[in-house]
């Protein structure tokens, strides 16, 4: 017995889909009881990969303010401030109970968790911006570990208070590890270093060259890597438009034909408004001549099209780009899924079963068992197939910064394309709520048992 997709079926399919969408975690979802350099990831989690030793990082320790002191500086709240080579410290080593600036060198970038065995860092943010309010605080197990999120740039700067000789104890050193992932499927990588204890460390040298630096100085390395992220190649930028175009225009515009072009049993009943009339003749105009049914497979098979040369124009980009690996995001796996279900579409449309005749269904004859099961398939993959689409733009906005896309243009797209869902969400809402005034009031149309027969009656 076939079962309706009601609203209640579509929810839980979304929270599904959502529920697994998350599972590529950020470092802050991970327990804040994990606090040491032991405690680190060491196998494969959350869709990340098994960490491996990353000799690419490294750290370096400078001081944080221009007398060696502990006084906080104006601009520590800027994660891209330049350190003036005064400050920096040659060897590794850092001054009990000063404040320092750890910098983790990271060239192949992304976010990070990292700890240290004594001392604590300094709340900024997981920006690092100096915004630590609701729900966007780096700092967890009591200042001994930072997780970052969205800042990623070769070199991220904490703001680090040294413990003191109470607190070091019988130690005479400090432990930093850093684990870090490039996207969100990469693999983990790690490296940690040493910093001895060193009382005798001399503090910056007066001048000029350990003057603080002033505002708006940035990072020379960071600056560069941020002005090179301004934009994905064409054939990446193509992908993401043949996609969205196909699955965010071509194919609802298809589904609204199919749906709601199609004149009901009858179709002269209904309210007598305007709005009634206006609907009425367009229904009238795309019933003519078969009009819905051929904008629905133009729609349909042009979206498919699309989105099938988006799928080739960025495999010969993998390809390109040096043989990568193919499919191996989430965002591949989803777009794929959506693919494979989308062009199960037209097959399925090739080998349908017939549809009883107007004549047939005024004698009383029904559809066939053949018929309505392919019917409820054909909804059911055209459904889902949008869904996954749904996640697989939305995931794609943000695996553009893998290849080059800023931040910034990456959650624009993914807003716009949000927006853009939120209209075409309103829109059928307002057309099925058209379609229910056909079967209401005093002059009431057909029933939805009459509308379904006829939906596809002529497909």
């Amino acid at each position: 017995i076939a079962r309706r997709m009601t609203p209640s079926r579509v929810l839980a399919a979304i929270a599904l889909v959502s529920a697994l969408a998350v599972a590529e975690a950020h470092p802050e979802l991970y327990s804040s009881n994990r606090c040491t350099a032991e405690q680190h990831p060491t196998s494969r989690e959350k869709g990340h990969g098994a960490p491996t030793l990353d000799a690419s990082i490294g750290f370096t320790m400078a001081w944080a303010a221009p007398d060696g002191g502990v006084a906080a500086q104006s601009n520590e709240h800027d994660p891209d401030r330049c350190i003036p080579a005064g400050w920096e410290i040659a060897t590794a080593e850092f001054k009990p109970g000063a404040r320092h600036t750890l910098t983790v060198v990271n060239p192949d970038v992304g976010e990070m968790m990292v700890t240290c065995s004594h001392g604590s860092f300094v709340e900024f943010g997981k920006e690092l911006n100096g915004d630590a309010g609701y729900r966007r605080t780096g700092v967890q197990c009591d200042g001994k570990r930072y997780n970052t999120h969205s800042f990623m740039n070769p070199n991220t700067r904490f703001v680090w208070n040294a413990p003191d000789a109470s607190e070091l104890g019988a130690d005479t050193s400090v432990v930093f590890k850093v684990t870090t992932a490039s996207d969100r499927r990469g693999a983990f990588r790690n490296n940690q270093a040493t910093f001895a204890a060193n009382a005798s460390l001399p503090p910056p040298a007066p001048g000029a060259a350990s003057a603080t630096p002033p505002p708006g100085s940035c990072d020379e390395t960071n600056a560069a890597h941020s002005v090179a992220e301004t934009g994905v190649s064409s054939a990446v930028a193509a992908h993401g438009w043949f996609m969205t175009l196909a699955w965010g225009v071509l194919v609802p515009l298809g589904v609204w034909s199919a749906r709601y072009g199609k004149a009901p049993p009858g179709g002269g009943a209904g309210d007598a408004d305007d709005d009634a009339k206006a609907w009425r003749r367009l229904r009238a105009w795309l019933g003519a001549d078969g009009r819905w049914f051929k904008i629905h497979r133009a729609c349909t098979s042009l979206g498919l099209s699309f989105a099938f040369l988006g799928l080739l124009i960025m495999y010969s980009e993998v390809e390109r780009d040096g043989g990568g690996e193919h499919f191996g995001s989430a965002h591949s796996a989803l777009g794929v899924a959506t693919l494979v279900l989308g062009i199960a579409q037209p097959l399925g449309a090739y080998f349908r079963p017939d549809a009883p005749s107007a004549a047939a269904r005024n004698a009383g004859v029904g559809k066939t068992t053949a018929r309505f099961l392919w019917e409820t398939a054909h909804r059911a993959f055209g459904a889902f197939a949008f869904l996954f689409s749904i996640f697989a733009i939305t995931s794609g906005t943000e695996r553009a910064q893998v290849w080059g896309e800023s931040e910034l243009r990456a959650k624009k797209a993914k807003d716009a394309y949000v927006g853009w869902l939120v209209i075409v969400f309103v829109f059928t809402i307002a057309l099925e709520l058209l379609r229910r005034r056909e079967r209401s009031g005093p002059n009431r149309g057909p029933t939805h048992e009459e509308f379904k027969e006829v939906e596809l009656a002529d497909a």
